[in-house]
């Protein structure tokens, strides 16, 4: 997993002149699976509005990682079981993003970078988008680019160093349907090239007659991706509540489809506590070159790393938040992850499909100012 927490974009009054306003905040977010990886991610972000046009935004984050991760696959026992790899992995991933807005009247125009650095991938990346207000900003029309240039390296291979680079597309729309009510629409397009195969995963087939193979991760040179997410938000003022609906649609040129729905309800126990409950479900199909076996033909794409199988997950969390004196808010986020081939939508997913169970956590506090 490469654990990752958007930076938090609170939409903050408009105060009279020139005077700043801003958020600063810091987030931990704790993963464990089980019997594997365990990640510890804290990440510092701010925010600030100043001379009534301008909008900066920044974070930084440290993941550190550590546990072991599925590297061979093999049917030496009669069927395709996950080897996990001998030596326990540790690794630290730096990264940071800044983002500037300008606005001009109803129209905003906005530049981001991004840099992260691991052992094992080097990233860079920088975007444009603009957004702009309509029908007495009811509605909010984005469109944006985004590029990242990326290189793929090895911890067991001190040779290679790989490019891959990606652009990416984005529009989308937010319209207020009511005084309690709005939806908002995006769709992102994305084409990718460079070298995507796994350094670390392995496949070992073994045969009824003649010699086994053994056979390294290898991927397509290139990924199309296209995806449609839908957001829905229904406030009940009687019930203190909010209704949050989000539908994402997924899929690519290497054959995997896959759906994402979560349900959730803020509640707004009272001026200073409210909760969330939500539960979110996943499912996805295959790539079209996944498979846990080697087939006798010795295809030259082939991989067996299960992120491609078919399969679904349940994911249910609680999160708690509570406002302090002084513009200080503290939230809590406790979660459970599961995915299974049996979660899988229509039918039973990848069958060498090895179930995950993870927990996860995240405490944040920030303050405005």
């Amino acid at each position: 997993m490469r654990a990752a927490l958007a930076l938090p974009i609170i939409v903050v009054p408009a105060r009279a002149g020139a005077a700043d306003v801003g958020e600063i905040g810091i987030t931990v977010l704790g993963y464990k699976e089980r019997g594997l990886m365990k990640v510890t991610e804290p990440v510092l972000w701010g925010r600030a509005q100043f001379l009534d046009v301008w909008e900066v935004q920044a974070s930084a984050a440290i993941d550190i990682i550590s546990g072991a991760s599925p590297q061979l696959v093999t049917n030496l026992s009669g069927k395709p079981v996950n080897s996990i790899s001998g030596a326990s992995i540790t690794d630290r991933r730096k990264t940071g993003d800044v983002k500037l807005t300008r606005r001009f009247g109803d129209f905003a125009l906005s530049a981001s970078g991004a840099i992260s650095r691991e052992n094992d991938y080097h990233s860079k990346a920088f975007g444009l988008e603009g957004r702009l207000d309509l029908n007495e900003r009811n509605t909010t029309l984005v469109g944006g680019y985004g590029k990242s240039d990326d290189h793929v390296l090895s911890r067991d291979d001190p040779t290679l160093n790989q490019p891959r680079n990606t652009r990416e597309y984005l529009v989308g729309i937010t319209q207020i349907l009511s005084p309690t009510a709005l939806v908002q629409s995006t769709v992102t397009a994305a084409r990718g090239e460079g070298w995507y195969n796994d350094p670390y995963k392995l496949t070992f087939t073994f045969y009824p007659s003649g010699p086994p193979f053994l056979m390294a991760d290898v991927r397509p040179d290139h990924r199309d991706t296209w995806s449609w997410l839908t957001r829905y938000r229904q406030h009940f003022p009687e019930a203190h509540g909010t209704l949050q609906a989000e539908y994402r649609f997924y899929r690519d040129d290497w054959g995997i489809r896959a759906h994402t729905i979560e349900l959730a309800w803020q509640h707004e126990i009272n001026e200073r506590w409210s909760l969330r409950p939500a539960l979110r479900y996943y499912t996805q199909d295959a790539a079209d070159f996944y498979s846990p076996v080697i087939p006798a033909s010795h295809p030259a794409i082939l991989s067996s790393d299960q992120r491609l199988g078919a399969f679904g997950g349940l994911s249910p969390s609680l999160r708690a938040m509570v406002r302090l004196d002084g513009g200080v808010v503290v939230e809590g986020t406790l979660g459970y992850i599961q995915d299974d081939r049996n979660f899988h939508f229509g039918s039973s997913g990848s069958e060498a499909f090895e179930t995950l169970r993870a927990v996860y956590g995240i405490i944040g506090v920030r303050r405005a100012f």
